[in-house]
């Protein structure tokens, strides 16, 4: 049984052409790789020198694939500066309280 995880990427680039030129490329190996889960993305965007992306995986080690496959495909992209992917993992928690 795995852990739920999701994360919102965002890929910091030098300027708006090379953020424009990290979708292109995300969008490339996505389409290439169509029926590989691990290329699935959500809300795929950019601006002046941010890309930003959303996934998510029923298994976190799974996200963590994903996350270093997608950093593989961009980090040689001349202007790409860092990747940032914050996950988000589902937990029990706990509860405390001061009742017998």
């Amino acid at each position: 049984m795995g852990v739920y995880a999701q994360t919102d990427i965002t890929i910091e680039c030098q300027d708006k052409k090379i953020a424009k030129e990290v979708v292109k490329k995300i969008k490339k190996e996505s389409k290439k790789n169509e029926n590989d889960l691990n290329w699935e993305y959500d809300n795929l965007d950019a601006d002046e020198k941010y890309v930003y992306l959303s996934k998510s995986s029923g298994r976190i080690q799974n996200l963590e694939y994903q996350c270093e496959q997608l950093w593989k495909a961009i980090k040689n992209i001349n202007g790409v500066i860092e990747m940032n992917c914050p996950f988000l993992a589902e937990a029990n928690g706990k509860y405390f309280n001061n009742e017998n």
